[in-house]
């Protein structure tokens, strides 16, 4: 058979083998598969040509296109010599004469293996690609996966399981596994696996890993089944997600709760020892005089004091008048409280020595000025006078109260003096009232008219003050009165203390000679 040029330069293998398997032609790229010249191929049989590892892949295939005709097309094969592999692409058909019978068959064979290479490589650099994502995701997402082979034996965990188990490698069994898990929970997790093997549902299972360098990491485990094509359980595969952190969150959390909650029962119980100890400095209960009914009320503020010094009194004189008197303490504690109970004390003395209100309240100014321990004070101090409803009083810096008198109020027309402990050299002014019979007047400290929390302002809060003590659905007794107009007015939260007193006219009561020898004597020294 003559050569052919064309046949020669071709990149792809092709052999022509006769009846008996003798190579008639081989061109050069069929040659360079086998590792010989072309011309040491021709005339010679296929075991004498192909080394073994070939002639197990080519020469039955030959032998069958020789005998039946049969094509082969696209035969992908892989050969071993010398210790390589070879990726092999075959063709094989047959070469009939005139009659259709087969008198050769023609072989043509392409060198894939550096194709396969590179694609081996490529695959390989995927995979490496996706595992480097994957263990990104895990990383990210606190999570780990895991597969363990039931055939073998072998457990299998991803890189990111490892991190979160502390471990530098994966445990070889599922004894491993249990060894890392904390003794309580470790039944737990062998259940867990057992019923993964059984193909019994099994829900999500929250176990402890001790980890070698002492730390505990909690993860939560979910598994699934892998089958073979008969429907056997060949493994077993799922994932850990870390919830060491959540966990350790939701412990602070809880902690910081119980920590919270002594915290709040202390303050309660200690707001509960100053607010008795503040109640204890109030009168506990208002003075009997004729022709004068009196009502008060007080409300604690509701913030984490809890206490302050709003105070209020009323005590009759030794000529039978009556005195009152309402007050604010700056500040809201215990310390407030205090000089709330002093300042009260010192109301009581000094009136009975000299019940002029704007004497009071100097005498008052000046021992706040000069005590370091006491603190600066807003006062209402009045004397009512109940046979002619007479009512003189000053003010140190307190809120105006209210007069209602036919189904209206007011404002008491005055005009304040400084806050006590401001200026040892500050003078007040007294004024002077007549009560009319049902004259309501209502004494109050600005926690009832001043919310700081509601956006309400004290001109605000008046207003809604006087709205309520009009309104006709009060009730008429002023033990019931008080508290009703405290609900009405004063904020929800937020709020301040909370001091009213009320006094109403009911009538004019005897007189005694005593008691207006003494009022006249003061009328005189104001004169």
């Amino acid at each position: 058979m003559r050569q052919s040029a064309f046949l020669d330069g071709a990149p792809v293998g092709f052999a022509v083998f006769d009846r008996r398997m003798r190579v008639l032609y081989a061109n050069t790229a069929f040659a360079t598969v086998h590792d010989l010249p072309p011309y040491d191929h021709t005339g010679r049989t296929v075991d004498e040509l192909l080394p073994p590892g070939h002639l197990a892949a080519v020469k039955p295939g030959i032998a069958e296109v020789l005998r039946t005709g049969t094509v082969h097309r696209d035969v992908e094969t892989r050969v071993q010599a010398d210790n390589t592999t070879k990726h092999l692409l075959l063709n094989r058909f047959p070469l009939c004469d005139n009659d259709d019978e087969v008198v050769a068959a023609v072989v043509t064979v392409q060198d894939l293996t550096r194709t396969h290479a590179s694609a081996e490589l490529e695959g390989l650099r995927l995979q490496a690609w996706w595992t480097d994502r994957l263990d990104r995701a895990q990383q990210a997402g606190g999570t780990g996966s895991w597969e363990l082979d039931l055939r073998g034996g072998t457990v299998t965990w991803s890189a990111n399981l490892c991190r979160i188990a502390g471990v530098s490698r994966s445990p070889e069994n599922l004894q491993d596994v249990l060894d890392l898990v904390h003794d309580d929970d470790r039944e737990v997790v062998r259940a867990h696996f057992e019923a993964l093997r059984t193909n019994t549902p099994a829900t999500e299972v929250e176990f402890r890993l001790c980890r070698p360098d002492g730390r505990m990491a909690v993860v939560a485990s979910i598994g699934e089944t892998v089958t073979d094509d008969t429907g056997s359980v060949v493994a077993l595969r799922g994932m850990y997600v870390d919830r060491t952190a959540r966990r350790a969150a939701e412990a602070d959390a809880r902690a910081a709760v119980v920590r919270a909650n002594a915290v709040q029962s202390q303050l309660e119980d200690e707001r509960r020892v100053v607010l008795r100890l503040q109640r204890a400095m109030l009168p506990p209960a208002m003075p009997q005089v004729a022709g004068v009914e009196l009502a008060a009320g007080y409300q604690p503020a509701d913030g984490v004091a809890g206490v302050g010094g709003d105070f209020y009194d009323a005590f009759t004189l030794p000529d039978g008048r009556l005195a009152v008197a309402v007050g604010d303490v700056v500040g809201h504690d215990l310390e407030a409280a205090v000089t709330m109970g002093r300042i009260r004390s010192a109301i009581r003395a000094y009136a009975v020595h000299d019940p002029l209100p704007d004497r009071v309240l100097g005498k008052l100014n000046r021992l706040v000025c000069l005590s370091d321990d006491l603190s600066m004070t807003t006062v209402f101090y009045g004397v009512y006078t109940p046979w002619n409803g007479s009512f003189r009083y000053a003010n140190a810096g307190h809120p105006h109260p209210l007069l209602v008198r036919d189904g209206a109020a007011r404002l008491m027309p005055h005009r304040h003096g400084v806050i006590t402990g401001v200026s040892r050299d500050a003078r007040y002014l007294s004024f002077e009232t007549s009560l009319q019979p049902d004259d309501l007047l209502l004494c109050y400290t600005d926690g009832l008219v001043e919310h700081c929390d509601g956006g309400i302002d004290i001109d605000a809060g008046v207003e809604k003050l006087c709205r309520a003590v009009t309104s006709p659905h009060l009730p008429d007794r002023l033990g019931d009165l008080v508290p009703s107009v405290i609900r009405a007015v004063g904020p929800e939260s937020g709020r301040d203390d909370i001091c009213v007193l009320a006094l109403r006219r009911t009538g004019a009561a005897s007189t005694c000679h005593r008691a207006r020898q003494w009022h006249d004597q003061g009328q005189d020294e104001v004169r």
